[in-house]
């Protein structure tokens, strides 16, 4: 015959186990919680820090190209004024093209 005190103690005793797998259930929770938080802040750091080389990297081609056009635009306008100043300097001497 199992006293009291036996059934008392097993119980304490199977309390106290579901206790301890708690609480290493909830540290293993926590744990993997924290993992997973540290992971996608260096995630998104990574993608963040791509996102601006790649930013800059567009802004330094945009910034590129307009200077090419700015240079490329220059040409033609001196090349249009050279013609225009050839034409007044052959209108100014009397020597018109005849069609």
């Amino acid at each position: 015959m199992v006293d009291i005190q036996d059934q008392v103690h097993e119980q304490f005793i199977n309390a106290h186990e579901l206790a301890v797998r708690s609480v290493r259930a909830w540290n293993e929770l926590l744990m993997i919680s924290a993992d997973m938080a540290f992971d996608v802040v260096l995630k998104n750091w990574n993608y963040n820090r791509s996102l601006r080389s790649s930013t800059e990297q567009a802004v330094e081609n945009a910034i590129k190209t307009q200077q090419n056009l700015t240079s490329e635009m220059m040409q033609v306008w001196q090349g249009y004024t050279s013609n225009v100043q050839e034409v007044f300097g052959r209108a100014v001497d009397g020597k018109t093209p005849r069609c």
